[in-house]
């Protein structure tokens, strides 16, 4: 009977195993052994959806989670409130709404019998009940909490910081390896968030080519000295396990430079006049208060958005980020006896064409419809988008359209679209699906269930891998 062990490394990134990989001896004999590699996110690629997709095998449309917590590392619990459509007009603030009930692989695999030990699930505080263990965050001696440990530090913190995060991770990874020599369980899961923390604080430290990279430096050499110590966790399990374990090695999305300049979609969409800036003086006085006592009121000007008669507005789907949506408004649109779906297919043009000294900025732009043939694409705004890197989408008006990101020094890494997934010790009695290039985050889930003998329930995925047929076996 097939075991399958998954390690879940939240911001492993398939560019940085290509480059760190003589560093890495065991993640460098899995790239050998595996059929896959890069595994492509949801969109956002925020930890949020994707590893709550990677948990269900659903699309976000289908399980729900479109954004992640505020947080610059992402790492929320399942929210009490998400964006959510109020009819045909996207709200443009949160609002509750039921998101439907999803089945995680884990508790799929408890309800068939199988003896599960899940630890450390990003989204699942607390741990739901299985057949067997589910451990969740606080989860070290030191009762570290995940939002002490993904605080924002300092320049003097940043030594101190790293430090607990190694620490912290070496504890779950020795109490995660207990757990694991307790008893054969059928499926094993461990989720590990140090390495994501690390590179949004020391991205510009490491990468030259970072426009506010210092020159020679002290951290110069850390996003590396995390990758070895993953590699030593992951090498870790690689020696415990039989050789009937299936070991995956899972990270929701990439990590890269994060966004050095601000572009400002708003300010974009009011000078193509599908937007209207009103000043009122209840939002006037308390930020003219801080411009009078001398404060940078960052990404803040004295007017806002008239919504009833704004024809679109941006969404940030991801804050400071590439990733983004416009939302339209039906109702306006129809009071200015404008067509929505003119008008939404000439925004999708101009986005495409939009340049900044004289470059494309805009990857790509679409109809929410077109990220998933479901209708539950109506929890998207009804464009979505994704900017060149080297830019994030931003709300402010009367600025100029692009501005620097003055973040950037602080968090100087961000989230990519391209996860890994690693496999090793795949069955003899089963096959790599053909014609799967590259895997994606609804994919892993009912590939789990299927190594395990289980049929899953509906997913939006697919198995990467089928039982051989019998005359094959014979």
């Amino acid at each position: 009977m097939t075991r399958v062990v998954i390690l879940g490394i939240s911001g492993l990134d398939a560019d940085l195993l290509r480059v760190y990989g003589p560093s890495l001896p065991d993640m460098r004999r899995l790239l050998l052994h595996s059929p896959f590699l890069e595994m492509r996110s949801c969109f956002p690629p925020e930890p949020a959806p994707a590893w709550t997709s990677i948990y269900t095998g659903l699309h976000p449309a289908n399980h729900g989670i479109l954004t992640s917590s505020d947080t610059p590392c992402g790492c929320p619990v399942f929210p009490k409130e998400s964006h959510a459509i109020d009819g045909n007009k996207y709200t443009g603030h949160a609002q509750r709404t039921s998101l439907p009930v999803v089945e995680t692989f884990w508790s799929a695999a408890s309800r068939a019998g199988k003896r599960v030990c899940v630890v450390n699930p990003l989204l699942t505080i607390p741990a739901e009940k299985v057949n067997g263990m589910a451990l969740a965050q606080p989860f070290s001696s030191a009762e570290v909490t995940r939002a002490d440990a993904m605080s924002i530090p300092s320049p003097r913190q940043l030594e101190a910081f790293c430090n607990e995060l190694q620490s912290r991770t070496l504890q779950q990874a020795a109490m995660a390896l207990e757990l694991f020599h307790r008893e054969p369980w059928d499926l094993f899961f461990l989720q590990l968030d140090a390495l994501d923390a690390a590179q949004h604080f020391l991205w510009r430290y490491s990468d030259p080519g970072d426009p506010t990279y210092p020159g020679r430096n002290h951290y110069a050499g850390r996003i590396l000295e995390f990758y070895r110590l993953f590699d030593e966790i992951t090498g870790r399990f690689r020696r415990s396990i039989a050789d009937d374990c299936v070991l995956l090695v899972v990270s929701g999305h990439g990590h890269g430079r994060r966004c050095a300049y601000r572009l400002h979609i708003n300010e974009w969409l009011r000078s193509q006049g599908l937007l209207v800036a009103q000043e009122r003086l209840q939002d006037m006085l308390p930020r003219l208060a801080r411009h009078l006592r001398g404060r940078k009121a960052e990404n803040r000007s004295l007017a806002s958005i008239d919504k009833q008669v704004s024809a679109a507005q941006l969404v940030e789907l991801a804050g400071i980020s590439p990733f983004g949506g416009i939302a339209l408004n039906r109702d306006a649109l129809a009071c200015r006896g404008e067509s929505y779906q003119r008008t939404c297919d000439s925004l999708l043009q101009k986005l495409l064409q939009l340049r900044v000294k004289g470059y494309p900025v805009v990857n790509w732009a679409k109809k929410r419809e077109e990220l998933h043939g479901s209708a539950s694409t109506i929890r998207y705004p009804d464009i979505v988008f994704e900017l060149r890197s080297d830019f994030g989408v931003a709300s402010t008006l009367f600025v100029p359209l692009v501005t620097p990101d003055g973040a950037h020094r602080v968090i100087s890494g961000g989230h990519t679209a391209q996860g890994v997934l690693l496999m090793e010790h795949i069955p003899t009695c089963m096959d790599i699906q053909e014609g799967i290039s590259e895997p994606t985050v609804m994919d892993v889930a009912p590939t789990v269930l299927q190594l395990l003998g289980l049929a899953g329930s509906k997913h939006d995925g697919t198995s990467l891998v089928s039982p051989q047929p019998v005359a094959q076996l014979i």
